[in-house]
């Protein structure tokens, strides 16, 4: 299951300054094609978000994870970590923003098809409370974006008609470039919509209490400029990764109560862009694939930045060009959206003290169930040795991970309360 708590490394690099531009379907002058690049753990930066000693869940569902005391000595508990229930499932408000320019046109269409059928009824039939949000061009254009009933209502001459803690439409065109400034100059109302329906933005429409998933849909890159914030992936890796930093350290300061902190981030970032198709074209990209400089069929960009932000926070990466393959990719954005709003069955494990490593074999974990006596779970080798039993968990990619039926055990009583220990050794 995936946690919401989302633990960033990225490095940080110098962003060039640059000019807001809108494109048309431009040419890339950059021929890098092909895959490559992770994501470093090296680097300072206000984006970094792993290591330490404490991590947590954002907003009111979810497991909270409060770290305690380490201890320094040989043998000691270096993690102990205290996992609370939440009786509440996190809400969700989804931000779609969608490219607007001139070769998108059978983007939007696909997007109009499947939104309701293949995204909507999905998030209907979960129980989450879900609301969207559109940030873009709304009227009956070939380029613009209306959203017919059950989710919106399908008036889409004059002003778009908002379907209240359900479907909001902020309408501002979109370029090719500069979707990331848009959503920073709209966030407050700092560009107005072009009816004039929400003066403070449509930050108005988000909740406190609710996660945050964005949705960008583009064929081209992350190119423009924000009071002095550069975010100019210019196509290639090592812009996209300084480009996204960029992009998350100003969006964290913008909204932090919204969107969490540079330690506690509050959101998911989704990307439907250029990128390359894999041999399956529907098949996502996930967070552990390196970013793609390949582009698919009618793309320019393979929009690298975007591609960051969806590695950062634990986000799926789909080819835009796949236009008649969009329902599977609303489904899966759908199933990941429900999953981010549960209750998490992984635990990260944060970096040990200096000088120390993790005795792994000797990791306890105690489940005190809501008004019942504490009872230890079984360590097992693998998620295949786990079996029926609710009582066992396994260690993978840094990662405390409940066996499936531990999971459904924990999910289904959410007043109980799960510590972990981890003693460690003076590295010799």
């Amino acid at each position: 299951m995936t946690s919401t708590t989302t633990h960033w490394a990225i490095a940080s690099t110098l962003v060039l300054s640059g000019g807001l531009l809108y494109a048309c379907g431009d040419t890339d002058d950059n021929d890098e094609t092909g895959q490559g690049g992770e994501i470093s753990s090296t680097g300072t930066s206000s984006g970094t978000g792993g290591g330490g000693g404490s991590t947590s869940t954002s907003g009111d569902g979810g497991m909270n994870f409060d770290a305690g005391d380490t201890d320094s000595g040989s043998g000691g508990a270096c993690a102990d970590v205290v996992v609370e229930g939440n009786p509440t499932i996190m809400p969700a408000d989804i931000v779609f923003v969608i490219d607007n320019s001139c070769s998108m046109s059978q983007e939007i269409n696909a997007v109009e098809q499947n939104i309701n059928v293949n995204f909507a009824q999905i998030m209907g039939a979960s129980l989450v409370d879900y609301r969207i949000i559109m940030v873009t061009d709304h009227g009956t254009g070939s380029l613009d974006v209306c959203i017919g009933p059950p989710l919106g209502t399908g008036n889409c001459g004059g002003a778009p008609t908002e379907v209240p803690n359900q479907f909001y439409h902020y309408d501002v065109n979109v370029q090719s470039w500069d979707s990331a400034c848009k959503m920073f100059n709209t966030l407050y109302g700092g560009e107005a919509d072009q009816h004039a329906m929400y003066p403070n933005g449509w930050s108005a429409m988000l909740r406190t209490e609710a996660i945050k998933v964005v949705v960008e849909i583009t064929d081209d890159r992350m190119q423009c400029t924000w009071q002095g914030h550069a975010m100019l992936d210019n196509s290639t890796i090592p812009e996209g990764q300084t480009a996204a930093v960029e992009f998350d350290s100003t969006l964290l300061g913008l909204a932090p109560v919204q969107f969490g902190t540079a330690s506690n981030r509050n959101y998911m970032f989704y990307s439907i862009v250029g990128l390359a198709p894999k041999s399956n074209p529907l098949e996502a990209y996930t967070e552990f694939e390196p970013v793609v400089t390949g582009v698919c069929s009618t793309a320019p960009s393979p929009g690298t930045g975007y591609q960051w932000l969806s590695k950062g926070t634990h986000a799926l990466r789909f080819p835009v060009c796949e236009g008649t393959g969009y329902d599977a990719v609303f489904q899966d954005i759908a199933a990941g959206v429900v999953e981010g709003t549960q209750v998490p069955c992984e635990i990260e494990i944060p970096e040990p003290p200096a000088g120390k490593e993790y005795n792994y074999d000797m990791v306890s974990l105690l489940w005190t169930p809501g008004g019942g006596s504490t009872e230890e779970f079984t360590q097992v080798p693998s998620l295949a040795a786990c079996g029926t039993d609710d009582d066992k968990f396994y260690i993978e990619d840094n990662l405390i991970k409940l066996c499936p039926a531990t999971c459904d055990k924990i999910e289904a009583d959410m007043d109980g309360k799960l510590q972990v220990k981890i003693p460690c050794d003076a590295i010799s």
